[in-house]
């Protein structure tokens, strides 16, 4: 009876040690659950939207990478912010560009300054610091379907844009003596064969996105998932600080006859307005909570 009486005491101990533990342990998951950090990285495309230019501006492929912080507000709803980096593409092509305008030469005389490009071709890129702010609606259970919105700011990091042109050739034409010059090369005139250039500045402005996701998280380990989804961030702005006006080819005198070249976006017969970044593709992220 004595052993009787002291087992079911020992039962009774290990039944509140269980518990205890049980209670520490519930309690201990639901604390990883308030705080989630998370890397990703995301793409395909991610592209400088624009339309002026006649031809073809072709989608690019962007990458993107970012860390994330999660505070959970319920066990479904999260604040979320963090840091991202993405990377945007633009190009345009034309397949002539022809373009005249009156300047003067190393001797002040007055001409009409003529130039043609064959198979033209121009590529930007901008890259972002996003910073987001988005709210986040995940389900119950092991497996989780989630999705999330809200907005992202981007500061410019960098951007550049190099132009091509399978072929230049410029002529002066002096209305004066009634003369077309095609050359010499040294005063400006001729066939240069391919031409290039390039500037690591598009004069780009603060980027506001509209940010749309939506997928499944999926259970790794007791405080880590991984996440698979789609998603969209669509610019709200207009990211281009409107330059137009200017000339695709410059002529110059000083210190000697050479040629600046400026982006097509900001001259004729480009001279976009609008520029707004969009991105789309997959997602893929790992979670850790605690």
């Amino acid at each position: 009876m004595k052993f009787f009486i002291n087992t079911i005491k020992q039962v009774s101990s290990m039944s509140k040690t269980l518990i205890l533990v049980l209670f520490l342990g519930s309690t201990a998951l639901q604390a990883q659950h308030k705080n989630e950090v998370v890397v990703h990285i995301n793409g395909p495309v991610s592209v400088l939207e624009y339309d002026v230019i006649d031809d073809s501006a072709a989608l690019d492929n962007g990458i993107g990478f970012g860390l994330e912080y999660g505070r959970y507000l319920s066990d479904n709803w999260s604040l979320r912010t963090g840091v991202a980096l993405q990377r945007y593409s633009g190009n345009a092509k034309l397949n002539r560009i022809e373009g005249d305008y009156l300047t003067q030469d190393s001797e002040a005389e007055s001409f009409e300054f003529r130039y043609e490009f064959t198979n033209f071709k121009e590529k930007q890129e901008a890259s972002y610091v996003q910073i987001p702010l988005i709210l986040q609606y995940e389900g119950s259970g092991t497996t989780r379907f989630f999705a999330a919105g809200g907005v992202k700011v981007g500061v410019l990091a960098s951007s550049d844009y190099e132009s091509e042109a399978d072929l230049l050739t410029t002529a002066g034409y002096y209305e004066q003596y009634d003369a077309l010059l095609e050359g010499p090369k040294f005063a400006g005139f001729g066939n240069f064969g391919k031409y290039t250039w390039s500037s690591d500045d598009l004069q780009l402005k603060t980027n506001v996105m509209l940010s749309l996701e939506t997928g499944l998280k999926l259970p790794v380990s007791k405080c880590s998932y991984f996440y698979v989804s789609v998603y969209l961030d669509y610019g709200l702005v207009n990211i281009f600080d409107d330059t137009s006006g200017n000339r695709l080819l410059e002529y110059n005198t000083e210190p000697q006859v050479n040629f600046t070249g400026n982006s097509i976006l900001k001259s004729a017969p480009g001279e976009v307005e609008d520029i707004k970044t969009i991105s789309f593709g997959f997602k893929l992220k790992y979670s850790l909570g605690f």
